[in-house]
């Protein structure tokens, strides 16, 4: 009998990657592939007779009381879906009271764009809006005299970038922080590092199997392939890496260069960002055109 299983994961943090794991480790099934376009979004793999059975439920479960009422053996939640919610930690903790064993995905600071990424990229696009079209249109008329009535996407990138910087880290934050130290206090829940879940899989997966107290049927190495596929597929696996290049040689003070292409426009928001907290202010205004070195970043240090 496979236990009682949900994934809380905040968005983008690839709860449906770990729910393909589960099955493809569960299930007696053939191997079937998760991929959707660039995600791990796929349903095909989930046979009529698992729903039938009511082993994995295919969508997610909106409210800790339809985990509560429902019958299936492996359920997601986003803990956090509004600011209204309880905090993240307090909806784990009703899930802990629901089902044998929580996993919860997260990403620590060394992985923080990838998620911010997946979340505004991801998760919006998932419901067919960019980023810029859920920007409090009143925050860019105090802060920057934009016309409400404007296209959003003829607003200037700099002004874009720069409420970015004040805004897209707190907005991350709302939905994917919690008390990682309180969460290891359930002792029914596991957190999984995503950085350990991309380049330390098997041992990874191992560390699930002995928490879950389940035998697997099937080898994971079968799984590996499915899994370089997954991490070559992740477009913004590099953007924190670049990041501590570029700051790093702001604070040794030696050049580092870089393609417009290289980096995004949250990304550039987040160095605008991280070069506050260290007291240096940017030369905002009329900066559409973020440097590509930190030579030229120097150059528009205020």
């Amino acid at each position: 009998m496979i236990p009682r299983i949900n994934i809380a994961f905040a968005p983008g943090a690839y709860g449906n990657y770990i729910k393909w794991i589960l099955y493809s480790l569960l299930i007696d099934e053939p191997l079937v592939s998760p991929f959707k376009e660039s995600t791990s979004h796929g349903k095909d793999y989930i046979s009529q007779n698992s729903l039938d059975l009511k082993l994995f439920h295919i969508d997610l479960c909106m409210s800790v009381d339809l985990v509560a009422k429902d019958k299936h053996r492996v359920t997601l939640m986003h803990p956090r879906q509004s600011v209204e919610d309880d905090c993240f930690n307090t909806t784990v903790e009703k899930i802990s009271t629901l089902v044998d064993y929580v996993l919860v995905p997260y990403f620590d600071t060394s992985s923080d764009l990838l998620g911010i990424h997946n979340m505004f990229y991801k998760g919006f696009r998932k419901n067919k809006l960019s980023h810029e079209q859920t920007i409090d249109r009143k925050d860019l008329e105090r802060g920057w005299g934009v016309d409400p009535e404007q296209p959003i996407e003829s607003v200037d990138r700099w002004i874009i970038r720069e409420h970015a910087s004040l805004t897209l880290v707190q907005n991350y934050k709302e939905f994917a922080e919690f008390d990682l130290r309180a969460m290891y206090g359930i002792s029914n829940c596991k957190p999984l590092l995503i950085s350990e879940l991309f380049y330390d899989f098997l041992p990874t997966i191992e560390s699930i199997r002995k928490f879950l107290k389940v035998e697997w049927i099937r080898d994971p190495q079968e799984l590996v392939r499915y899994h370089r596929t997954n991490v070559k597929n992740q477009t913004y696996k590099n953007q924190d890496r670049i990041v501590r290049m570029i700051l790093d040689s702001v604070f040794d003070n030696t050049d580092f260069e870089w393609q417009p292409e290289d980096i995004t426009l949250y990304t550039e928001a987040y160095i605008q960002r991280a070069l506050q907290h260290q007291g240096i202010m940017l030369q905002c205004n009329g900066l559409n055109d973020f440097p590509t070195s930190t030579k030229e970043l120097r150059e528009v240090f205020a």
